[in-house]
């Protein structure tokens, strides 16, 4: 990545698939975020950036140091993590850390009481899930059917996300004027194609995509 490219993403903001941090506090919490990018859609994390976008900067050695030690004894089962090393203006360090979505998911995270949990990122949060999820990860295929994203109902949703964020099934069910147990029933299969995530623990239950 060049500098240039690092200024384009920085006009973005945190997203399901790209968040920022000005360092590393605990390698538990970075476990949390790097597995729940590997539980979804994939991700890139920058480390050494400001909340507002700019560039502080990081130790590397301290940064990579944690980051290592969260994806190989904190991450079940660990992850390979890839990173680049980009020196900003010349002198201000930028660690930037790519994650796929896994086919070894779910990954669950160790927290320091020794419980452990799985991650997924919706929108731009890191959130847990309970065991229905969990098993839906296991389900979802990395690669996601095509045909199904052509589909107008399929498309008309996405769109509504990527604006809203989230859903629940009575407010898709007002959306586009059906009941709401057909809405559940479709929001849910959307859910088992691997196109949207179940926020089960939310009240009621939100649904959001995945990619």
């Amino acid at each position: 990545m060049t500098e240039v490219e690092l200024d384009k993403i920085l006009l973005r903001q945190e997203s399901t698939h790209l968040e920022y941090k000005s360092k590393i506090d605990s390698s538990y919490k970075i476990a949390r975020t790097i597995a729940a990018f590997a539980n979804t859609s994939g991700g890139t994390l920058l480390i050494g950036i400001n909340d507002d976008r700019t560039v502080k900067g990081c130790s590397e050695i301290e940064e990579i140091t944690k980051l290592s030690e969260a994806a190989e004894l904190l991450v079940e089962p660990p992850l390979s993590i890839q990173y680049r090393s980009l020196k900003y203006g010349g002198k201000k360090t930028v660690l930037v850390i790519k994650i796929e979505e896994s086919p070894e998911k779910p990954h669950k995270v160790l927290d320091e009481e020794g419980e452990k949990t799985v991650y997924i990122r919706a929108n731009d949060q890191t959130t847990p899930v309970g065991k229905e999820m969990t098993q839906l990860l296991k389900k979802n295929e990395t690669k996601v059917n095509e045909s199904l994203l052509m589909q107008n109902n399929v498309k008309y949703l996405l769109m509504y996300l990527k604006k809203n964020r989230r859903i629940t099934a009575k407010e898709y069910a007002k959306l586009i004027n059906i009941s709401e147990t057909r809405a559940k029933k479709f929001l849910e299969s959307l859910t088992y194609e691997g196109i949207l995530l179940v926020l089960k623990k939310e009240k009621p239950p939100q649904f959001v995509c995945k990619f």
